[in-house]
């Protein structure tokens, strides 16, 4: 299975899950839960950054898109768009989320939770959310990276001014 996001080139290695997320809580945990959320594709970590930054060229130089691998028998859990609540894709982010994420992350029984993506309507892309607290979390090897998050012609129409 390949797994990608986006971060800080000094971050793309370190699995503690204690960045942002943890902090102040996220769509898929509470505040304070370690946790680290990856796409299934570049695209949609492009996408999920859009949520953050208004315009590719407003990405930090400092930022890279990371490939990691993890084996196929990782253990995991699919969550489709049917059984998740209502409200799962609103904005700001439900309890109702928060609470279903946090009690899976405290239940520590998968490594992976897969989940819709909010960036791609109508959960036809998959986003995964890893407890870095599980025991196979060592299993899930960064191969690559890539300097070049977004291609330079992304929202070229933009005038600098509103960049």
């Amino acid at each position: 299975m390949k797994l990608y996001r986006i971060s800080s080139a000094k971050y793309l290695k370190n699995m503690e899950g204690l960045g942002a997320s943890y902090q102040d809580g996220a769509r898929w945990n509470r505040p304070g839960q370690p946790v680290i959320y990856f796409a299934l594709s570049p695209a949609v970590a492009m996408l999920e950054m859009a949520n953050y930054i208004p315009s590719p060229r407003l990405v930090p130089k400092t930022y890279r898109l990371g490939i990691y691998e993890a084996p196929d028998n990782i253990s995991q859990l699919d969550l489709p768009e049917e059984k998740l609540p209502d409200n799962w894709s609103e904005f700001p982010y439900p309890f109702t989320t928060q609470t279903l994420g946090g009690d899976w992350l405290d239940a520590g029984e998968e490594l992976i939770l897969l989940v819709p993506s909010v960036a791609v309507s109508g959960g036809l892309e998959k986003i995964a959310i890893l407890n870095p607290l599980h025991a196979e979390c060592n299993q899930i090897k960064l191969v690559d990276s890539t300097v070049a998050v977004y291609n330079e012609r992304i929202f070229s129409g933009i005038s600098p001014k509103h960049a």
